[in-house]
């Protein structure tokens, strides 16, 4: 019994200070393309607005869909024009591994964070490429 006083509180303090660890940042998103896609490769997650913030997504020719889960961010649009957001990630990891996805051979998807920016303008259609977007530099 008295291991167990011991142990239940320890757990719970390394529990506590594991989940302390993960962060939540805040990115940037632009695209003019059609369809836009972002993946995360590794274990972080995107997220909802933390309290006092919040998600905005703006687009010159209108939005047809946009669809965010733990994994993958995906943004369809009326037509090639403009889109910018803001997305959250939880990570406790300082640099992101993404799939970036356009769907226009001539358009372009950029990710930024407040330390660097990713982007995809590679000359063709529906083209995926892997990324690492740095979220903290210490």
């Amino acid at each position: 019994m008295r291991i167990l006083t011991f142990l239940v509180p320890a757990l719970l303090m390394v529990a506590t200070n594991a989940m302390a660890e993960e962060q939540i940042y805040e990115l940037l998103v632009s695209s003019d393309s059609n369809w836009t896609s972002i993946e995360i490769r590794d274990d972080a997650e995107w997220v909802n607005a933390p309290r006092g913030k919040s998600i905005n997504v703006t687009g010159k020719k209108g939005i047809k869909s946009y669809t965010l889960s733990p994994k993958k961010m995906h943004l369809r649009t009326n037509g090639r024009g403009e889109v910018t957001m803001n997305l959250f990630v939880r990570s406790q990891n300082t640099v992101l591994g993404l799939n970036i996805c356009k769907g226009s051979p001539t358009s372009y998807t950029w990710i930024r964070s407040d330390q660097s920016k990713q982007k995809n303008d590679v000359k063709e259609k529906d083209y995926c490429e892997k990324a690492a977007l740095v979220l903290q530099l210490h």
